[in-house]
């Protein structure tokens, strides 16, 4: 190598600083004596950010050179010279992406090539991403529809190349409409010499979902519990791959699949960027306008979709840029109705959401992230009225009222209507022939009975009041338990299972007694009394299995 030659830095994307020697004429170089090509071992690690990483990388010389270590001090580096092209195709590619940089560049030969990317480098290490919009981001983007040969390699193997400057890119038949799939950032790498050891600069994106509990002082979590008709807030999370800027758009798309008890609101859709604040660990989010982002239900599937079509260039409400970064995170908030076709009795009512987006810089690759899913259930009570003389005997037309007195939503005044929803007006329920009331889509909390009427030859039972206590498994969003309690003794739970709650109120018929001095008068004295017998279980889990869904 001539001395004086001038040594500079040449931007690497993956963990690689090479140092490049350039100068001299541009001579055939890179070749062995009896004139094959001197080679170099590369060993591009396996994506870490996924759990088996499946793709495959393509590998085009971009210049062919001789290579040789160099130690200047405690620095170790990568001399090249006798620099030319790779191929007419990395010629094109490498020129073309430089003059829409600078369009007055007047280089002729693969020296010039290299000595103008060397200056114009922005950074080298696995911390430097490689912009799309740079030369070396240009050169990528080319090269992969310039039809020159590739050479493929596999992650975590060792390929012995050409000797001279290579640009690896992922290729797009292992990443397309695959789940948590991820292409790398353009690596640039010089081969030969002593081996190297190269990390792919990529993460995967992934997606959370939450729903708002409406208990008081409850949060975010991954299940929630409802009224049949109530407004539910859910809110979808999405993060950014950290080779965001080797990407020239960025599409982002949600798409949550919702149960057929739910009704998202799409007119309800608002879509946030939120980003670390600066000095603190607060966190700030900026909505997006409505323009970049279209939100859509489709009926048939049920599925709610929101997409932004280029994360990159979201705006807010006055037009001004949001920033976006590789520790940006996206948040969709939304509504959905708890309907008329929920499941009621413990059985979860669910969204699951799948994020798709960009997954392979240069390409119109997409994938998909792992689906996440949160729960959203409501309860049913059964309530039995029966005849302590006997077991099996239901006590019909007995009336009653349910008030929402305490429950999640801090509804006060409500009352539960014939079909679990919340009114005004207080609704009576009637016991049927065999004793019971069913009333399915009740939120948990706390819930006030009335009866207002009680059947012929009976008394009517003093109010009380029941609570639903509901906890979830945290990660899962799955039933724990369930606990119920009553404000008054003599009214008991029989049993709780599957999201049923089984009251059981037992009464005794009228006596006639006489009155001490009042001859041939006697008084109907009433006993009313509200206890549990162990026949009314048999009695309760004959009714629920017709009743259970009503």
């Amino acid at each position: 190598m001539k001395a004086g030659n001038n040594i500079a830095r040449l931007a690497l994307a993956g963990g690689l600083v090479a140092t490049l020697a350039f100068g001299g004429a541009a001579l055939p170089g890179a070749f062995a004596a009896d004139g094959t090509a001197t080679q170099g071992d590369i060993t591009i690690n396996a994506n870490t950010h996924v759990s088996s990483d499946t793709t495959t990388l393509l590998g085009y010389q971009l210049f062919k050179a001789d290579v040789a270590d160099q130690t200047v001090g405690a620095t170790t580096s990568k001399a090249v010279s006798n620099i030319v092209w790779g191929s007419t195709q990395a010629q094109t590619a490498v020129e073309d992406a430089i003059k829409a940089i600078e369009p007055a560049y007047a280089g002729t030969s693969a020296q010039d090539a290299a000595d103008w990317l060397s200056t114009h480098a922005s950074g080298s290490g696995s911390a430097t991403v490689v912009d799309a919009n740079d030369a070396f981001g240009k050169i990528a983007a080319a090269m992969r529809t310039a039809g020159a040969a590739a050479t493929t390699v596999t992650p975590g193997t060792k390929a012995t190349l050409d000797e001279g400057y290579w640009l690896f890119v992922t290729d797009t038949d292992t990443t397309s409409d695959l789940i948590d799939k991820v292409g790398t950032a353009p690596i640039y790498a010089v081969v030969g010499g002593s081996a190297v050891t190269v990390d792919q600069k990529s993460s995967l994106p992934t997606v959370n979902k939450y729903i708002k509990n409406d208990a008081t002082g409850s949060g975010w979590t991954k299940a929630a519990d409802s009224q049949i008709g109530q407004n539910i807030d859910y809110k979808l999370t999405g993060t950014v791959a950290t080779a965001l800027a080797s990407y020239d758009t960025y599409y982002y798309s949600f798409s949550d699949v919702l149960d057929s008890g739910l009704t998202a609101d799409a007119g309800s859709v608002k879509v946030m960027v939120q980003n670390p604040a600066t000095g603190g660990t607060a966190q700030s989010e900026t909505q997006v306008r409505a323009n970049d982002y279209t939100a859509a239900l489709d009926s048939a599937t049920n599925t709610l979709t929101v997409t932004v079509n280029d994360l990159k260039s979201v705006k807010d409400a006055d037009g001004n840029a949001i920033t976006v970064t590789p520790n940006s995170v996206v948040n969709v908030y939304y509504t959905a109705q708890l309907n008329e076709h929920a499941k009621a009795a413990g059985r979860s009512n669910d969204n699951t959401v799948t994020l798709t987006y960009s997954n392979n810089p240069g390409t119109k690759s997409h994938g998909d992230t792992t689906p996440a899913t949160v729960r959203d259930y409501t309860y049913q009570l059964m309530l039995m009225k029966v005849d302590s003389s006997d077991n099996s005997k239901g006590l019909q037309n007995a009336k009653f009222t349910i008030q929402a007195t305490g429950a999640d939503e801090g509804a006060g005044i409500k009352y539960v209507q014939s079909d679990g929803t919340l009114g005004d007006a207080a609704y009576e329920f009637t016991s049927a022939a065999d004793g019971s009331i069913a009333v399915s889509g009740l939120d948990a909390g706390e819930y006030t009975v009335v009866e207002t009427q009680a059947p012929d030859g009976y008394n009517t039972v003093p109010s009380f009041t029941f609570q639903i206590y509901p906890v979830y498994k945290e990660t899962t969003g799955d039933i724990d338990t369930i606990r119920v309690q009553t404000s008054n003794a003599n009214v008991s739970t029989i049993n709780v299972y599957d999201g049923v709650v089984d009251l059981v109120v037992k009464d005794k018929a009228g006596m006639t007694l006489p009155l001490t001095g009042e001859n041939g008068i006697a008084l109907l004295w009433i006993v009313g009394g509200v206890m549990v017998a162990a026949g009314a279980v048999y009695l309760v889990r004959s009714r629920k299995k017709d009743k259970a869904q009503q």
